[in-house]
């Protein structure tokens, strides 16, 4: 059977794009098991894509996405595979979330529910044999004008995968960039899912709070085949808790050091589970930047996200980190629903605390699929969209939408603003760091290029929709002191 993978473009473009990896996985396997597969990354570069059905003849095509970003592009490409009677399966946590409203756009088949591995395989293989396919396990559909999900699919073990045929990619050049001092950046992922449960995340009902891990001997097989086939110099880890505890991450770092890999990587792993040993070892295997989610600095406000992070050990790990040479980011959330300005100060003190850190600020955004999400809906205090058309408007955050906390819909945007104005101009993260100003540079450089992403329209779109976002943090930023003082801040 012949089988199209598809990732959509998104309706804003951006020059840092993830590898997808998701589909990288699921094209291997299926080729593996017999089936010729083509893959298209349209998030990366335009395509015809009339002129690839017409050349390439797929009998079923597949679009993954992780939000509704890419969802118009992915219905342009699902109504054009039904004008020629093409079978669609779409898949991803944000379809996943919200599956029966998918249905309604007409132009899809059945939805793959959680990983899409054995589930596509068993469903082209039932489409190529002629056999009924509604009893595949981890599939929705639609039947006599009721939704229908089969019994969930059992996770697979990852180390049964085989190892990733990157060559599906036609193009790395828009995959590979620039982080700090390292360039060539490549996506990899080393293990799916994370073993925390916190109430503003998917991971509840897409991984089921379950770390699974690939063989690390597989992932160096293929680190070692990129740096040589394709000139990527550094690894951006896609894990959503790297390591897991500290013996995995010991027996992780100590092959890579065997491997002599010569690539520098960064990663994202939790507050709190390893000491200074763990981190000088992972510096020793490459490790030159960490992610860490610490979203609040407030006991209660952490506690209500079920985050399992005790505050007073973030200065303690990221003091390490810097000692050591590893330069850290972290993410925080302002506008949790029920923050209260006291726990808002909270997080301020402990950002105060941390300034060589870099931050990344995000309003917070009810996540279909998250504990807290079904929450609000219940409680009558948040209403999701009742069309899938509403997801296809782009949404770009200027101020929390709904503003759910006790906090004042400025003070947050202050706050917010401030985190990310002082990342943007830091001069340096790391002692002996050859780039000044590594963040503005990067984000600079990244809106330039997205100016030419997808064509003049969407490039003029792009130019606007910057410089608003620009003058929005800068203004929020520097010209509000007395909620700056309220909130302990300083311009510095």
């Amino acid at each position: 059977m012949n089988i199209l993978l598809i990732n959509p473009k998104f309706d804003r473009y951006t020059r840092t794009l993830c590898t997808p990896l998701g589909l990288l996985s699921i094209a291997t396997y299926l080729e593996v098991h017999g089936h010729k597969v083509k893959m298209l990354n349209r998030a990366a570069k335009s395509t015809d894509i009339c002129k690839e059905f017409d050349e390439f003849k797929p009998d079923m095509i597949g679009c993954s996405f992780l939000s509704p970003m890419p969802l118009k592009d992915a219905v342009v490409v699902s109504e054009e595979a039904k004008k020629r009677g093409i079978f669609v399966v779409w898949g991803g946590p944000f379809v996943s979330s919200v599956p029966e409203l998918c249905f309604t756009l007409g132009c899809l088949d059945v939805i793959s529910f959680g990983e899409g591995e054995a589930t596509i395989l068993e469903l082209a293989d039932k489409l190529q044999a002629g056999e009924d396919w509604h009893d595949v396990k981890g599939l929705g559909y639609m039947q006599d004008g009721r939704f229908v999900r089969t019994e969930e699919r059992e996770f697979l073990d990852l180390s049964k995968l085989p190892p990733i045929n990157y060559e599906y990619i036609d193009d790395f050049e828009p995959l590979l960039y620039t982080n700090y001092n390292y360039d060539g950046l490549f996506g990899m992922y080393l293990s799916k899912g994370c073993t925390q449960n916190c109430t503003f995340c998917y991971n509840r009902d897409f991984h089921h709070g379950c770390r699974r891990q690939r063989p690390v001997e597989v992932l160096i097989e293929e680190a070692k085949y990129l740096k040589e086939k394709h000139g990527i110099k550094a690894i951006s880890f896609t894990d959503e808790l790297f390591g897991g505890n500290k013996k995995n991450l010991q027996y992780i770092c100590r092959a890579m050091i065997d491997a002599d890999l010569g690539l520098y990587w960064g990663c994202m792993t939790r507050i709190g589970i390893f000491d200074e040993e763990d981190f000088q070892l992972m510096y020793d295997a490459g490790c030159r930047w960490i992610e860490f989610g610490v979203e609040s600095g407030s006991r209660t406000e952490l506690a209500r996200m079920k985050k399992g992070l005790n505050p007073d050990r973030v200065p303690v790990d990221l003091k390490i980190c810097k000692k050591i040479g590893i330069i850290t980011l972290c993410y925080f959330i302002v506008g949790f629903p029920d923050e209260t300005e006291e726990e808002l100060k909270a997080t301020c003190e402990l950002m105060n605390s941390i300034d060589y850190s870099r931050f990344i600020c995000s309003y917070y955004n009810p996540l279909a699929g998250s504990e807290i999400f079904d929450k609000l809906v219940a409680e009558g205090r948040f209403t999701p969209p009742s069309k899938i058309e509403d997801y296809m408007k782009t949404k770009i955050f200027y101020s929390p939408k709904p503003n759910l906390s006790k906090v004042p819909t400025k003070d947050l945007k202050v706050v917010r603003s401030h985190m990310l104005w002082k990342s943007f101009t830091k001069k340096y993260y790391a002692e002996g760091e050859k780039r000044s100003y590594a963040t503005a540079r990067k984000d600079i450089i990244d809106a330039l290029e997205a100016l030419t992403g997808h064509g003049l329209k969407q490039g003029i779109e792009q130019f606007f929709i910057t410089g608003y976002e620009f003058l929005d943090i800068f203004f929020y930023a520097n010209f509000f002191p007395k909620t700056m003082k309220k909130y302990g801040l300083h311009r510095k």
